[in-house]
């Protein structure tokens, strides 16, 4: 890669889904990463999962990311199957990764390396890391792979928070096999790209040899305010509910701090947004609690509604949907497991809260000042517009990458 330019780099990223609608972190954090390889001059070519769990029709695919580079899909079932699941007890593989192993996706990145030389075979997240060896078997290209979290850290909180005592063991069993394909898929990669200074201390911590570096989601940040609406009584969340950490967030939020919150201010009321709501979140429904399932615009769902919570008691990596709240403006109550890698200070730029008390008491004070509100919010703006803005951190990206 020496003497190239920082315009002229061919970067092949491999998809484990499209990412498509933009209404969940896992598509938009994707979409934005095509997009600011594409903005920054790079030649961009796509092979991307086209997942029972997420498939799109052919057209919408080009019209997403057509726009980018040239593209290429290929269907992939991965849906979890009880059989499947109890077969892979035998075999020590992990079924996260088994569900995305496919043969005709292999062979179309044999025919894609054999066609065209790449300086970066851009790895989107765990599951495509299982092709590792293929490219390196057909490519010379650096290998640098998105962790959009550590995923075994993942499967390790949901096993500490689930009560079920089988559902905990298996969840357990699948932590620890994952665990071990990731650090080797970690250090099988020329560079690690981490979401956040934590994740890459906990990836350091696994794989010292690793090289890694910090590349934080990014996106586009308009330089005004776009929010209008701080009203503390007016809450919201919005997360895709396949995700298993955003149910388990809003599982313990009703539980534990929600009954807390409508005895304490009787006119609050909750709107619950996300797609693949199940009906046990529907069954909540009340005066004070709306469920609303899918919404068809997600940017117009926040602006519309006041403060954002954010309960997620187990995850790995960044909120994208704290980010996007961040860029709108909005004042947000999260956890600290919520908060985590984004830089943010509890009080200045984001409100934390891990309690029933202390979600009261962050609430009461937006409540009482209405200015301290809004400045939570212009601050949050302010703070993602200095770190993460899209095309600032694919400037850094491309340029780091000329440097390998």
């Amino acid at each position: 890669m020496q003497g190239q330019t920082p315009t002229s780099l061919n970067i092949l990223i491999l998809l484990n889904r499209i990412p498509y609608p933009l209404n969940d972190g896992g598509a938009i954090g994707a979409y934005n990463f095509v997009k600011g390889y594409a903005q920054a001059g790079c030649n961009v070519t796509i092979l991307a999962m086209n997942t029972s769990k997420h498939f799109v029709e052919g057209a919408k695919v080009e019209e997403v990311l057509g726009q980018f580079g040239t593209v290429k899909t290929m269907f992939i079932d991965n849906k979890i199957k009880p059989v499947g699941a109890l077969l892979n007890l035998l075999n020590g593989s992990s079924y996260v990764i088994e569900r995305f192993v496919s043969k005709a996706y292999n062979d179309a990145l044999i025919e894609i390396l054999s066609k065209q030389q790449f300086d970066v075979v851009h790895i989107d997240g765990l599951p495509p890391a299982a092709y590792i060896d293929t490219v390196r078997a057909h490519s010379k290209a650096k290998v640098s792979m998105r962790a959009h979290n550590v995923e075994h850290v993942i499967w390790q909180r949901i096993a500490e928070k689930e009560g079920n005592p089988l559902k905990k063991w298996y969840v357990g069993l699948q932590a620890q096999r994952l665990k071990v394909f990731e650090i080797k898929a970690i250090n099988k990669c020329d560079v690690v790209m981490a979401i956040s200074n934590e994740d890459e201390q906990t990836i350091k911590h696994e794989c010292p040899n690793a090289t890694t570096v910090v590349v934080p989601a990014g996106m586009d940040i308009n330089d005004e305010i776009e929010n209008e609406n701080y009203n503390a009584a007016d809450l919201f969340f919005i997360g895709s509910f396949d995700w298993m950490p955003n149910l388990q967030g809003v599982d313990w939020f009703i539980a534990n701090v929600w009954n807390g919150l409508v005895e304490r201010f009787p006119g609050i009321k909750l709107s619950i947004a996300g797609k693949k709501m199940p009906n046990s979140i529907y069954a909540l429904k009340s005066a004070n609690l709306l469920p609303m399932g899918q919404v068809p615009d997600a940017k117009q769902f926040m602006l519309q509604h006041g403060v954002m919570v954010v309960p997620i008691i187990s995850g790995s990596g960044i909120r994208i949907k704290i980010l996007e709240g961040m860029a709108l403006g909005k004042t947000i109550i999260a956890t600290p497991i919520a908060a985590e890698g984004l830089g943010l200070t509890d009080g200045e730029n984001i409100l934390i809260a891990d309690s029933e008390q202390m979600f009261i008491d962050k609430l009461d004070k937006c409540l009482q000042n209405a200015e301290y509100c809004r400045a939570i919010g212009a601050n949050a703006h302010r703070f993602a517009l200095a770190n993460y803005r899209n095309k600032n951190i694919f400037s850094r990206l491309v340029q780091y990458y000329t440097s390998l």
